[in-house]
């Protein structure tokens, strides 16, 4: 008996093995690569927005890139920050700051009437190890509401792929682990699209902390996926608010040179 127990719980761990085996492969190798994207939209003239940009998520990763590079291009640039938020890499940028926690919205909304924004980003989304405290939809709807009431005109949002019609495009383990944070960027996505707002919403597929290549692009096609890095998504970003075509525009975001995870680590 406990020979045969043995044996079954044996096959079992070789059937496990294989398994993950797959699951790695899939991930690795083929997740993203299926498809080519249509609605590829080029880069066009940089246009300023005219007058100030706020940034809510700009203390930190995309957003702290998106910064970078709103003050490459001249750009007045303001970031949203709890009080007890790590601004040492915005004050060595030399970039203004406002308390304004995304998670307060009459504090967001004192914030944005004070400042005479004609833009708005954010980047908000749940940090490494935030479970509790999601600002995906809640954060991303208090910045909206406040851009609609201060009479802003323009509002970039970072979502992700997987969000409405977008849900298939996501990698099966997305879909799973991230089904929540999905959700509630998709209800982001639908109330800037009825806030009035001059919107443009990006999508990225996997994104990650390594090098940019210069080659992402917009896709205004639901089932483009690839995996892409901040700096690139960064530049993404300011190209569509630098674009007034783009506005009512939903696009994701994608690096040909990276529809696979393995890009990501090969590269």
């Amino acid at each position: 008996m406990l020979r045969i127990l043995g044996i079954v719980l044996k096959t079992v761990g070789y059937a496990v093995l294989v398994l993950a085996a797959l699951l790695a492969a899939y991930v690795f190798w083929l997740s993203g690569s299926s498809h080519e994207p249509v609605g590829i939209r080029a880069a066009a003239t940089y246009t300023s927005p005219g007058g100030p940009v706020l940034v809510f998520g700009g203390n930190r990763a995309t957003g702290l890139e998106v910064v970078k590079r709103l003050k490459a291009r001249g750009e007045q640039v303001t970031v949203a920050v709890r009080p007890t938020s790590d601004t040492a890499a915005l004050r060595e940028l030399g970039v203004a700051t406002v308390v304004a926690d995304a998670m307060d919205a009459e504090q967001v909304r004192a914030a944005v009437a004070a400042g005479g924004y004609a833009a708005v980003i954010s980047t908000l989304g749940t940090g490494r190890g935030d479970k509790t405290r999601r600002p995906d939809f809640e954060g991303n709807r208090n910045a909206i509401d406040a851009a609609a009431a201060a009479g802003v005109k323009r509002f970039v949002l970072v979502t992700v792929v997987g969000t409405g019609d977008s849900w298939e495009t996501a990698p099966a383990p997305s879909r799973r682990f991230l089904k929540e944070v999905i959700a509630l960027k998709g209800r982001a996505e639908d109330h800037l699209r009825a806030s009035g707002l001059d919107y443009t919403i990006i999508r990225p597929g996997g994104l990650g902390d390594v090098k940019a290549t210069g080659t992402a692009v917009l896709a205004d096609d639901p089932k483009a996926f690839s995996y892409i890095a901040r700096g690139d998504l960064a530049e993404l970003v300011v190209q569509a608010l630098g674009d007034p075509a783009t506005a009512g525009k939903i696009y994701n975001a994608y690096d040909p040179s990276r529809r696979t995870l393995w890009k990501m680590f090969n590269d």
